[in-house]
């Protein structure tokens, strides 16, 4: 029987632990759904552990058009993790996307998807934006045009007009540019010298990217909330963030199509139970999650020692010396054999 042949490769990455399991299946089966099937579509799942039960449930999604690996990083990145800046639900896992073109080396270009997604369109239109002299193509991020603590914290303490600013959650990285311009090293250089606590690795990759992002349709990034001005029938991945999540509460915008796909994985009894156990001091605890992070927000933004109050007013050979033997050491454990796949 002769292979079939396929018109296009499309490298995915997502990375995750085993809390977002259930999301990543969802977002899988999404994925797939509404993949090309003249495409092959190959996708990485980027950890540091996951148990075989969790495996055998992403597994399950494999499809003739798809290839699933698992890529578990090694003890070598550990020796790192100490230095990742964490809160709420955030996990190390949200870091790795950073590394993606040091850890392929065979890719020019990767689309990396966050877990919290569900995806309506056929990615492969996404990957093949033009992305010549861009480090990432990316949208809006809509959060920071919705609530103006956000927005006045990314232009005051960051650095970023707020409609530049992008969500990192659906990244086109151009994996040649980054590679050449030394992102990752530059990331770890900036994570040792500055401490972003409200989007964290958002914001070191607006940042790092400034001035060199390629616009991307809102469509294939929006958020459960009504915007009039985004028209629906443009709608291509929905991303679940903060607050409005259908595994956290009812009638939450586009959650239809959340439940659609959730019915497709080993989990949607899981999710089910999960939104509907939900008591009014975990809504509570959402709020003040919310109060607080707008409080951190302002705090940032008026702290005369942030990233942008200070950044570049250090002498340089201070800076230099000081950095250089990270950079150097986090180097050559990035660009090593620092990681095992497992089919």
């Amino acid at each position: 029987m002769s292979r079939k042949i396929f018109k296009q490769k499309i490298p995915i990455c997502f990375a995750t632990d085993d809390n977002y399991v259930p999301f990543l299946t969802v977002a899988l089966a999404s994925l797939l759904d509404n993949a090309s099937k003249e495409n092959f579509y190959k996708i990485y799942v980027l950890t540091s552990h996951l148990s075989e039960e969790n495996m055998n449930s992403i597994k399950k999604h494999k499809q003739e058009n798809c290839s699933i690996e698992f890529v578990q990083l090694s003890k070598e990145l550990d020796k790192v993790q100490d230095m990742f800046h964490l809160r709420d639900y955030y996990s190390k896992e949200t870091y790795y996307r950073i590394f993606i073109p040091n850890l392929f080396p065979q890719y020019d270009k990767v689309l990396y998807l966050d877990c919290d997604i569900t995806i309506l369109g056929d990615v492969s239109e996404l990957y093949n934006t033009q992305i010549h002299g861009y480090y990432v193509a990316a949208a809006q991020e809509e959060v920071m045009q919705t609530f103006e603590v956000f927005g006045n914290y990314v232009e005051q303490a960051d650095g970023i007009n707020r409609k530049e600013y992008f969500n990192a959650g659906i990244l086109l990285i151009n994996c040649r540019r980054w590679r050449n311009k030394f992102i990752a090293e530059r990331f770890v250089d900036l994570l040792n010298r500055y401490t972003f606590r409200v989007v964290q690795d958002e914001d070191y990759l607006n940042v790092l990217c400034k001035g060199n992002v390629k616009k991307i349709s809102l469509g294939w990034n929006k958020t459960s909330y009504k915007n009039d001005a985004f028209d629906d029938k443009d709608l291509k991945i929905i991303h679940w963030k903060i607050n409005w999540r259908p595994w956290k509460y009812k009638d939450v915008l586009y959650e239809e199509h959340f439940w659609k796909y959730a019915k497709m994985t080993d989990f949607y009894e899981r999710l089910i139970t999960m939104r509907d156990s939900r008591t009014e001091e975990d809504k509570k605890k959402d709020e003040l999650l919310m109060e607080n992070l707008s409080k951190m927000a302002q705090d940032d933004a008026d702290d005369p020692n942030n990233y942008y109050k200070t950044s570049g007013k250090k002498g340089f050979w201070v800076r230099f010396f000081k950095r250089i033997g990270i950079i150097i050491r986090f180097r050559l454990i990035i660009n090593a054999s620092i990681f095992r796949r497992k089919k």
